[in-house]
């Protein structure tokens, strides 16, 4: 098994994770001109358990910070994530 692949597709306004060259979830956002919000993060229940989303979602944060968007975790898993990261607080939005 190959290490897990995300791509950013703003044409689809995601973060795709693929494995083995299969999609097998997604981070989705819509971005204001300031903000990057988070809607929906998606793993396939067969590849849960394994830090897939979490490391889905880092991504997604890093990438958009690198953008100079300020990050909203509508989304639970990336509400989730952030609150595990207070180092990043000063770049969060509330929803």
């Amino acid at each position: 098994m190959d290490k897990p692949q995300i791509e950013h597709e703003p044409a689809r306004k995601q973060y795709t994770l693929t494995l083995d060259g299969s999609e097998i979830g997604y981070a989705r956002y819509e971005d204001t001109e300031t903000q990057r919000v988070f809607t929906h993060t998606v793993v396939q229940p067969e590849f849960g358990g394994r830090g897939f989303a979490s490391t889905l979602v880092e991504f997604a944060v890093a990438d958009a910070r690198s953008e100079d968007k300020r990050i909203v975790g509508e989304c639970p898993m990336v509400a989730h994530w952030l609150g595990k990261h207070p180092e990043l607080a000063e770049y969060v939005d509330e929803v």
